[in-house]
């Protein structure tokens, strides 16, 4: 396959969608239909050398890997594909399977559950336009795909939920990036981080720790869960331990205009120290300072919450708990729907995510 090939294969949506979905890990069955179509209905040759080229030859595969198991799995699927479809399978796919078929030669286990998944993602016009104007910056004019890269479990079971990566938490990155007229200058305060995909957004666009640092966010990293906690810096980043069911007296005063949070409701037992974390955080307001001087005029914090619908009961316990509280609850997610950012991302049904909006009721 010529080099023009590649790089007209390469700039081709349907490349670029194969290329993201086998970067962040999606199901083979994705892979092998992204690949079918590049190949116009079939897994042709030309389509056989861009995943070897643009996939498996790619900067981004050499530093961050997806599984062993992910890749060898995809390349038997591809192969087994191929041969379906009366295509002649290059020596590469071949050559390239029969390693994976062997354990790492750096010695590591191919079980080993941590590996890495690289999400791509393009900013809306509307607030590359904002976020241009707001830092008198042309670099966020540039409409260009942009990556994240996170360090995940393949396996539940080693690292538990928080190394996962959820659809509430993708469709959360969405709301950030279509809305940045929320978040930019404010002190926010993601809960429930996880793999910090949120977080590591809400850097870029002017507001884990692995993750940070992987996304070239510096980061700096308390030692004690009650130390001072209040930051003034518009740049800085930190990863902080807060214990929802016991707050310190300084975690109730968290300088922080915003509270984020995705998938937190899943299991019942969350719901009431969730609940009281932000009941204990939304009522502190903070006089609003013009020229330096406080104004008589306060700002309250506002939180934006993405749950997943997975049982009714717990979302209505949710709701109910929120409003026994004293907070202000509404679900925003269709009044402010977020744009489509993520690219090759198959199985985000966004239908089925709600991002409530809460707040304190103010007098």
């Amino acid at each position: 396959m010529d080099i023009s090939k590649v790089f007209e294969m390469e700039i081709n949506p349907d490349g670029r969608a194969l290329r993201a979905a086998f970067r962040a890990m999606e199901p083979t069955s994705v892979i092998i239909s992204l690949a079918r179509k590049l190949g116009r209905s079939v897994l042709s040759n030309d389509a056989q050398s861009f995943f070897l080229d643009m996939c498996i030859n790619d900067e981004i595969f050499k530093l961050y890997p997806p599984s062993w198991l992910y890749v060898r799995r995809t390349l038997k699927e591809i192969i087994l594909a191929a041969e379906k479809d009366g295509e002649e399978v290059s020596d590469g796919l071949y050559e390239l399977h029969a390693i994976y078929l062997l354990p790492p030669q750096d010695g590591s286990s191919e079980l080993a559950s941590k590996c890495y998944k690289t999400f791509t993602y393009t900013v809306p016009p509307k607030s590359r336009s904002y976020l241009a104007c707001q830092t008198d910056s042309k670099k966020f004019l540039e409409e260009d795909e942009q990556l994240v890269t996170l360090r995940v479990s393949s396996n539940m079971l080693e690292g538990g939920t928080g190394c996962s990566t959820w659809p509430a938490g993708l469709l959360l990155s969405e709301f950030v990036l279509s809305h940045p007229e929320l978040f930019f200058g404010k002190n926010c305060l993601e809960v429930g981080a996880g793999t910090g995909m949120v977080g590591v957004l809400l850097a870029r666009i002017g507001t884990g720790k692995n993750n940070l640092s992987i996304n070239n966010v510096e980061v700096e990293e308390a030692q004690q869960a009650n130390s001072d906690l209040n930051t003034h810096s518009s740049t800085r980043v930190e990863c902080r331990q807060l214990t929802w069911e016991t707050l310190f007296d300084k975690e109730r005063n968290l300088d922080c205009n915003v509270i984020l949070g995705a998938d937190l409701i899943y299991d019942p037992l969350n719901i009431p120290p969730l609940v009281n974390l932000l009941a204990s955080l939304l009522p502190v307001g903070r006089p609003i300072r013009t020229n330096g001087l406080e104004q008589n005029v306060y700002e309250y914090p506002v939180a934006f919450i993405a749950s997943a619908i997975r049982n009714p009961d717990t979302l209505v316990y949710f709701v109910e708990t929120v409003r026994k509280a004293g907070l202000k609850m509404a679900e925003v997610g269709e009044t402010m729907r977020p744009a489509i950012c993520l690219t090759g991302i198959s199985d985000l049904d966004r239908s089925t995510i709600l991002i409530h909006k809460i707040q304190a009721w103010k007098d």
